[in-house]
């Protein structure tokens, strides 16, 4: 909950910088709106990122070494790409 609780209040306060420091034109400033969707998703889906990250948790690896099992989970998404790409003729 910490630590939910203190990404979500970052990405608040950058909306917020962002927001103030902003020129009077245009009426919204787009860094502060990513920053406020950016501040959303924290909080309303943190499961969902906890999730994403449990890779290392999975395979037993420490946090402090790198492990080749976030390819594995994106290998699919790639090879899809992969294929529309070949398929377009790019």
């Amino acid at each position: 909950m910490a630590r939910r609780l203190f990404f979500t209040i970052i990405a608040v306060v950058l909306a917020g910088s962002a927001f103030y420091g902003a020129d009077p034109w245009p009426d919204v400033n787009l860094f502060g709106v990513v920053f406020l969707c950016f501040a959303y998703l924290v909080w309303f889906f943190w499961s969902d990122i906890e999730a994403g990250y449990s890779y290392l948790d999975d395979a037993g690896v420490p946090r402090y070494e790198t492990s080749n099992l976030l390819f594995i989970r994106f290998a699919p998404m790639h090879l899809r790409e992969l294929a529309d790409r070949q398929r377009r003729g790019g």
